[in-house]
């Protein structure tokens, strides 16, 4: 039973804060609060599930965010030149995906190490977003287009979320590729000499994460029917943050899809309690990192009385 609470430990936190603030403020466990949480969660979900993919192999990718706003913008860009909407959608996406495939080609065959990697993509991205949009937000997509962030079924993008978090559980825990993630996160080296590809295991997790963030970038768009050049701002650390809030380790090797849900639920659902409370943004800035360190100080105390990890 201990081994069971502790690794579903971000589940029965959530529930339990999720109780205790229902019980606190009667606004938060107002139907239309609850719909607003599940619909701002859904964009932080998706871009966490792919970043989840790369935590799992030790590395990082601070890309998201920026990938995030620009594949919205181009995908946006699409649909106002007449670009049926779905295209778009797939075009914004597959953006994600290249930019993803480089990061990973460039950690992978140039060794460069993920956070150089990304720290530069992010700042390569967010110009070519400001270079592609001439630093002005896009308007006047299709309206059809904003079903994808909830404006006619506030369930479809929680629904998307969980959907892409249910088949990342299922590649994770019954597929060679989902086994692979967790032993190169391990074990480098002893993975290759198990005759697996870890080169190749790791292009696949940047690559899954990129098209993650280009899919959530355009979710974003939808939700607010505009394609800022700014928009994701900080989401690389909003993504990381449920991650390890969900008990990813940033060691590698460890980690799940829905517990890494349950982490950005619980984030998006302190944030949305400091909201109906009227608590100022930068506290509500201090509650979250504090979380986050405590969080990562608990994994690795964890990891020093297990034996893996020393002073």
């Amino acid at each position: 039973m201990g081994r069971f609470i502790a690794k579903h430990s971000p589940l029965f936190i959530l529930a339990g804060l999720c109780i205790l603030l229902a019980i606190v403020s009667p606004h938060f466990r107002s139907f239309g609060n609850l719909q607003g949480v599940a619909q701002r969660t859904a964009v932080v979900g998706v871009m966490a599930t792919g970043q989840l993919a790369v935590i799992l192999t030790a590395g990082i990718d601070l890309s998201v965010g920026s990938v995030a706003a620009l594949s919205g913008v181009v995908g946006c860009i699409a649909m106002v030149s007449g670009v049926p909407v779905v295209l778009a959608i797939l075009i914004g996406t597959g953006v994600g995906l290249l930019c993803g495939l480089t990061n990973g080609l460039l950690v992978s065959k140039g060794r460069i190490p993920p956070f150089i990697v990304t720290l530069g993509m992010m700042m390569v991205a967010r110009g070519l977003t400001l270079i592609f949009s001439g630093a002005t937000s896009i308007f006047g997509m299709p309206a059809s287009f904003s079903w994808l962030g909830g404006a006619h079924a506030w369930w479809l993008p929680a629904g998307l979320m969980f959907g892409i978090a249910a088949v990342f559980a299922v590649v994770l825990n019954f597929t060679r590729f989902g086994r692979s993630l967790y032993a190169v996160g391990g074990n480098g080296e002893a993975a290759r000499l198990s005759g697996i590809s870890v080169d190749r295991v790791r292009i696949a997790a940047f690559t899954i994460s990129g098209a993650a963030a280009g899919f959530a970038g355009m979710m974003l768009a939808s939700r607010t029917s505009i394609a800022a050049p700014n928009a994701a701002e900080m989401y690389e650390l909003y993504a990381i943050a449920a991650c390890v809030i969900g008990g990813a380790s940033l060691m590698g090797g460890e980690g799940g899809a829905f517990a890494t849900i349950a982490g950005a639920l619980i984030m998006i659902v302190l944030r949305n309690f400091c909201n109906l409370q009227d608590i100022n943004v930068y506290w509500q800035q201090i509650l979250v990192g504090s979380l986050l360190v405590a969080l990562v100080y608990y994994d690795n105390q964890r990891k020093r009385k297990a034996g893996l990890l020393k002073n």
